[in-house]
């Protein structure tokens, strides 16, 4: 696919962090940004899959400043040492896109006491993106970019019960993922107000579950027909989502939602700040997160 898109400076010196790289949207997304000359950063948790889509992403883009950095998005304490290293290895980052997504029809705890579809889908993309405000502030106008899904217009957060300990299916679990991703977003742009971070959730349209784990056998069927039917359509959603990565034409337009590309209304409890505030609250007594105070990051590397 080639694409002609206007960006601030040579692709060359943009560094992008993409995670869940390894396959489907993340890997299209990672394989775009190479063929523009970024250096890319997979951060992925398959191990076996990852290395081997490295090697195939290279292959395919010509561009040998491809890095891989292997998490376990289960492990807040990986999280967290995972991104201490990536803060050793770079300087700056310019965009971060999480994509990276996994559902769980049966509800099970991480080590850390987590249901897994919030830990893998919420906490650990909350988490990750606040241990690496640092080098997205050393950016010249980085940008964060987050995967959410138009069911978050049927979810709702118990923010008792997060992890769905009473009342859990798989439906529900995935509705409140997607509603608190995009909760999320609204209130990290709320936060880095002022700092010159452009920030964004994005829906493409597509409804894929290929990123489903444990689905029962007699399941599998529909798995497949649905990939096969993503796959059909990923082609226009990455087109969309390069645009939105890397085009002026997002620049100071931050905290919006797109779907398909275009900037659309969400649901209207995404705009409760005092909802969102909740949902971010939420997100740091469940990761042992200390509030970061992005402007006096800020200050701190501008002195």
């Amino acid at each position: 696919m080639n694409i002609s898109i206007n960006c601030k400076q040579q692709m060359k010196d943009f560094t992008c962090l993409v995670t869940g790289a390894e396959s489907g949207l993340g890997y299209a997304a990672a394989r775009g940004l190479a063929r523009e000359g970024a250096t890319v950063v997979m951060v992925c948790d398959n191990k076996k899959r990852a290395r081997k889509a490295r090697v195939k992403l290279i292959e395919e883009s010509q561009n040998p400043d491809i890095d891989l950095v292997l998490v376990d998005w289960f492990s807040q304490e990986d999280i967290k040492a995972k991104a201490q290293e990536i803060l050793h290895n770079y300087r700056s980052v310019h965009l971060l896109l999480n994509l990276a997504e996994a559902y769980f029809p049966i509800r099970k705890l991480t080590a850390n006491g987590k249901e897994r579809n919030f830990a893998y889908n919420v906490l650990a993309p909350y988490l990750f993106t606040n241990e690496l405000s640092s080098l997205l502030m050393a950016a010249d106008g980085a940008r964060v970019l987050n995967l959410t899904y138009e069911s978050h217009r049927l979810g709702a957060i118990n923010f008792n019960d997060p992890g769905l300990k009473y009342n859990f299916s798989i439906r529900d679990a995935q509705r409140q993922v997607a509603l608190a991703r995009l909760s999320w977003t609204y209130e990290l742009n709320r936060r880095l107000s002022g700092t010159g971070i452009d920030v964004h959730a994005f829906s493409t349209g597509a409804h894929h579950p290929a990123t489903i784990q444990q689905v029962p056998r007699f399941l599998h069927w529909a798995v497949k027909m649905a990939t096969r039917f993503w796959e059909r359509t990923s082609e226009e959603s990455i087109s969309a989502l390069l645009r939105l990565s890397l085009s002026d034409d997002y620049e100071r337009l931050s905290g919006k939602y797109l779907f398909k590309g275009q900037i659309v209304k969400s649901s209207p409890i995404t705009y409760n700040i005092a909802f969102n505030q909740q949902l971010w609250d939420t997100c740091a007594t469940n990761t042992n997160s200390t509030i970061v105070a992005y402007r006096e990051i800020q200050e701190m590397l501008l002195s």
